[in-house]
C-alpha cells in the first residue's frame, strides 16, 4: 500500500510537470510567426498541403493562456505543441527551451504544406528533423554548457571574434560604445535567425545551414557577423542607441539574406584561406 501510494504521488508530480510544460509550450506556439495564418488554421482529415478551413477563435484558459489540444490536435499549433512536447519528454537533459518553437515552426511548416505528404507523416518527419537539427544545436540552450565552444556564450564569443578579424572598424565601434554581440546575436543564434527573417528567406538561409557538410553552426556564426557587417556604415554613423536599434528585430535595415548570406560565404571561404579583414571583404560589403 506504501509503495503504490507512493507510485501514485511520482505520477502526479510527473503529470504536474508535464502540464507546466505543455502551459509553456503552448504560450510559446500561440505567438509564433504571427504574420502567417497559417498556423491558426484547422487541420484537414487528410493531406497537410490541402485547402484549409478559415480561421476560427483559439481555446483559451484563464488568464487568456492560449492552450493546446496535444491529443486530438485541431489546429497546427496543436500539432506544433505536440513535437516539442514530445522532444522535452524525450530529451529531459534539455527538456523545453523557449526559442525552440522558432526552430521547430518552418520544419513543420514546410512538410505540412507538401501535397505528397499527408498530416500524420508531416508531424513524424517534422519532429524527426527537428531532432537533427536539435542535435546540432541543443547545447546552446543548456545552460551548463554555455562556457563551452558549442554553447551559447562559446557561439557569440565565436562571432564577435569573426567580426573583429573581418571588420575591425565596426567591431571596436561597437566595443566602445558598450553593445557586446549578447545584446543582438542571442536570438540569432538560439532560432538560426528565425525570428529575424521572413519564411522564405528562413528557408533559403536554412537550406545552406543544414546543407553544409560541417552542420549549421560555422556558417551560422559568418552569417550572423556579415548581418552586422552589411550595415556597418549606419552603424558607423550611430551611437549606443542607435546601434541597438539597428541590429534589433523591427530596427534591422533592409538587407536581402541571400545578400548576407553570399558575405557569410565569403567569410567563411577566407578564414578558411587564412585571409582576414585585409582581403578587403568588410571594406566591399
Amino acid at each position: 500500500g506504501v509503495r503504490r501510494g507512493e507510485e501514485q504521488g511520482e505520477e502526479e508530480e510527473e503529470g504536474c510537470e508535464v502540464r507546466q510544460v505543455l502551459r509553456l509550450i503552448a504560450k510559446d506556439v500561440a505567438r509564433t510567426r504571427p504574420e502567417l495564418d497559417f498556423f491558426a488554421q484547422r487541420l484537414q482529415g487528410g493531406g497537410g498541403g490541402g485547402d484549409q478551413e478559415p480561421e476560427a477563435p483559439r481555446r483559451s484558459c484563464e488568464h487568456e493562456v492560449q492552450v493546446a489540444d496535444i491529443e486530438r490536435p485541431q489546429y497546427h499549433h496543436d500539432v506544433l505543441a505536440r513535437i516539442l512536447l514530445l522532444y522535452a519528454r524525450l530529451n529531459p537533459g534539455v527538456g523545453y527551451v523557449q526559442g525552440m518553437n522558432e526552430i521547430c515552426a518552418p520544419i513543420y511548416y514546410l512538410f505540412a504544406q507538401d501535397p505528397l505528404c499527408d498530416a500524420a507523416d508531416a508531424e513524424a518527419d517534422a519532429f524527426f528533423c527537428f531532432s537533427l537539427v536539435l542535435a546540432e544545436m541543443r547545447d546552446a540552450f543548456v545552460q551548463d554548457c554555455n562556457h563551452t565552444e558549442a554553447g551559447m556564450i562559446g557561439r557569440m564569443r565565436h562571432i564577435d571574434e569573426v567580426l573583429r578579424d573581418y571588420d575591425p572598424k565596426v567591431w571596436a565601434h561597437l566595443d566602445n560604445n558598450g553593445v557586446p554581440p549578447m545584446l543582438y546575436t542571442a536570438r540569432w543564434v538560439t532560432s538560426m535567425l528565425a525570428q529575424d527573417l521572413e519564411m522564405p528567406e528562413v528557408l533559403r538561409l536554412w537550406d545552406a545551414l543544414l546543407g553544409d557538410l560541417s552542420g549549421p553552426q560555422p556558417l551560422l556564426h559568418f552569417y550572423c557577423a556579415a548581418r552586422v557587417i552589411a550595415i556597418r556604415k549606419p552603424l558607423l554613423f550611430s551611437d549606443e542607441v542607435e546601434c541597438l536599434r539597428l541590429l534589433q528585430r523591427g530596427g534591422y535595415p533592409e538587407v536581402a539574406a541571400e545578400d548576407a548570406l553570399n558575405l557569410a560565404i565569403s567569410l567563411q571561404s577566407a578564414c578558411q584561406g587564412g585571409l582576414c579583414a585585409a582581403s578587403g571583404i568588410a571594406s566591399a560589403a
